[in-house]
């Protein structure tokens, strides 16, 4: 199973500030949010969680995203099938998943030779051109922002310097687990590095337009966005819906709640602090993108790399944002063998636990958001809750 972990890039922006407070939730259950999904509104696409296209992804949200040629708006395909990522920032689409006689426009350097990008998770990287398109999901549009192309035949053999920042070559559906995926994370700029590579030398370029989050060029819910997912129960689900709202305070359907609390993100990494065995981790964060809760905990042991305790454990952590906003959560990490057999057909896991080797940190991945809103909110941007980076819950 893939285990997609994007670490949010280190960016400079300014020192910002929001309000918040403190409390306690359950996350494997109830939580503090409703974790219904709003079913209705222009700003909501609907999120569902299944097998994917390589039919063996669990625990990944997906969505449908539509592009479009920006000079022939109405030439446009539609991808499904796309991840729903709050740890990285852009649009990305595996080349295959694109109808063959679909092309964008692709970005060009000051010397007018095309631009390609090598993207870097926590597992492996990716790469591909650049291209301009207009993105369209449910009723909102980013115009004429710059998109990448994952695995197309244009942008050639990556370099070096690219294939050496991951273990693995995602650039197919097989290998990534889904046809794309829209980073919706805190920052609007991905940092990643990218490259002109005229006659198949590559080097380092500075891109007109970064592959951006598409949210922030929405023209009224740009401040962020809420990942709303229902509860899950503890032998897992063979089937999940929801949704991913857009904006944060914008429309009638996507307030704030009179329960959700405020946990400032660090203004440089996007990151914050999560407690665990006695222990802080300050580069932490919450990330839809990752399958499971990856943690630092050498006691609990593993198989096929994930956590398998000989019964489930009941654990605890204390997340804590730049504001001291803090909140103790409850979570429950299961044999993963046994999750897999019991339910074979399952692709949601509340309980779903993993040994982090990645890094210093720990990061709560989409068991986190069952049964929670959780909002994510676009650095600088204004919002009711104060000024972005946040996530509330």
């Amino acid at each position: 199973m893939r285990r997609l972990i994007a670490v949010a890039p280190i960016l400079v922006l300014l020192l910002i500030a929001a309000c918040g407070g403190g409390g306690s939730s359950d996350i494997a259950s109830t939580g503090t949010g409703t974790g219904t999904g709003t079913t209705s509104g222009s700003n909501v696409a609907a999120i569902t969680v299944d097998s994917g296209p390589s039919g063996n992804s669990v625990n990944t949200p997906f969505v449908s995203v539509t592009v479009c040629q920006p000079a022939s708006p109405g030439t446009c395909a539609t991808v499904d099938h796309i991840e729903v990522d709050s740890g990285s920032f852009g649009l990305r689409i595996i080349a295959s998943a694109l109808p063959t006689s679909f092309t964008l426009p692709a970005e060009e350097d000051a010397n007018g030779a095309a631009i390609d990008e090598c993207a870097v998770f926590g597992d492996g990287y990716s790469w591909g051109s650049v291209a301009l398109a207009n993105v369209q999901i449910a009723g909102e549009t980013a115009t004429n922002i710059a998109v990448q192309i994952i695995g197309d035949a244009s942008s050639g053999t990556p370099p070096t310097s690219c294939s050496s920042m991951g273990s693995e070559n995602e650039n197919s559906v097989a290998t990534f687990g889904a046809n794309g995926i829209i980073g919706v994370g805190p920052f609007v700029g991905d940092a990643q590095v990218y490259y002109s590579c005229p006659g198949g030398t590559c080097n380092e370029t500075t891109p007109s337009a970064e592959v951006s989050n598409p949210v922030a060029s929405f023209a009224v819910d740009n401040n962020g966005v809420i990942i709303e997912l229902p509860a899950v129960p503890a032998s897992g689900a063979t089937s999940l819906t929801g949704s991913l709202v857009f904006g944060i305070g914008t429309e009638s359907n996507n307030n704030l709640g009179t329960n959700t609390t405020i946990y400032t993100l660090d203004a440089n990494t996007g990151t914050l602090s999560i407690t665990y065995n006695s222990n802080t981790y300050d580069m932490s964060f919450l990330d839809s993108g990752s399958n499971a809760n990856y943690l630092i905990d050498s006691s609990i042991p593993t198989c096929d790399g994930f956590y398998c305790p000989t019964s489930t454990l009941q654990l605890s952590a204390t997340i804590t944002g730049i504001n001291q906003a803090a909140a103790t959560v409850n979570f429950d990490v299961a044999n993963a063998s046994d999750l897999f057999n019991n339910n074979p057909t399952g692709v949601a896991f509340s309980n779903l636990g993993a040994p982090n080797t990645f890094g210093n940190f720990i990061d709560f991945g989409l068991p986190f958001f069952f049964g929670l809103n959780v909002y994510t909110a676009i650095a600088d941007a204004q919002t009711p809750g104060g000024v972005g980076p946040y996530v509330a819950f």
